[in-house]
């Protein structure tokens, strides 16, 4: 039996599903978005789930069911107010985490980690599924996705040629502020980029470019967030559903922190209504 290495399993899993994930936000529209969105939701949960401490098969069903009625529900709850409550966590999941492992235990409680990955996961999935019903939906939901790409790019380059400082010792060992200031140049260059060769940007170019620079800060923090659960829950991975690269939450764990704000924005800016 042939042994891919990591790399080549992480490149297939890419060619493979990269198209795929590109193919569902074109072509699908309205339910069939959401149903999708759905999909990549309950297994977002139940991955979430592992990572609280969830070991037996039923309160893993239990939680995934738990979060698709939560999405469900959603739509009823006053957007401007569900995004500012997934802001919020975020600035708060940062505060708190600045002393781990030492300080703030009852953050990795089984019950509090079951209710932040509500606030993790309902205000990203409802960001997504609103950027994509606006009439530039698919594009603005692109450029969130390459804007975030572009700063994992160049945290990658940037960091594994020159990261000496680390950003987050205990969290992310990994993680080097070389890295992050190279994922932001990154990410700001796509942004300026993007900004000339469209048109569909409404807002000034320095309005813009510190919209980019806030919500690629944003992915960094979803990053370490959850590097600290899975770090605390002992596992390296959410999960192996993509060789080479893990479970979804390692895919989008970034998207999580940055969709609330990204549509924030859009919507504060008047770009969407």
């Amino acid at each position: 039996m042939i042994q891919l290495s990591t790399f080549a399993q992480r490149t297939i899993s890419t060619i493979v599903l990269g198209p795929l994930l590109l193919w569902c936000v074109v072509t699908l529209h309205g339910l069939e978005f959401s149903l999708f969105l759905a999909l990549l939701l309950a297994i977002a949960g139940w991955e979430w789930a592992r990572i609280s401490g969830q070991a037996r098969i039923w309160p893993q069903v239990e939680y995934v069911v738990l979060v698709v009625i939560f999405f469900y529900f959603s739509r009823w709850l006053p957007l401007e107010g569900l995004l500012l409550t997934g802001v919020i966590w975020w600035l708060s999941a940062f505060y708190w985490l600045r002393g781990f492992p030492e300080r703030n235990q009852w953050l990795f409680s089984p019950q509090f980690k079951l209710l932040s990955g509500l606030m993790v996961l309902i205000p990203a999935w409802r960001a997504l599924e609103v950027i994509h019903q606006q009439q530039q939906g698919v594009e603005l939901l692109f450029l969130l996705l390459f804007l975030i790409w572009s700063a994992d790019i160049g945290a990658y380059l940037v960091g594994g040629r020159f990261g000496k400082r680390k950003l987050a010792p205990n969290v992310s060992p990994g993680k080097s502020v070389e890295g992050a200031v190279g994922g932001m140049v990154g990410a700001v260059v796509m942004g300026l980029l993007a900004y000339t060769a469209t048109e569909y940007i409404e807002m000034s170019l320095s309005l813009w470019l510190f919209s980019v620079v806030v919500v690629v800060l944003f992915s960094i923090v979803g990053d370490l967030v959850e590097s600290a659960y899975k770090r605390h829950a002992g596992v390296k991975d959410s999960g192996n559903l993509i060789p080479g690269h893990g479970g979804l939450m390692d895919r989008v764990d970034s998207l999580t922190a940055a969709a609330p704000l990204y549509l924030w924005i859009l919507l504060f800016s008047g770009w969407v209504s």
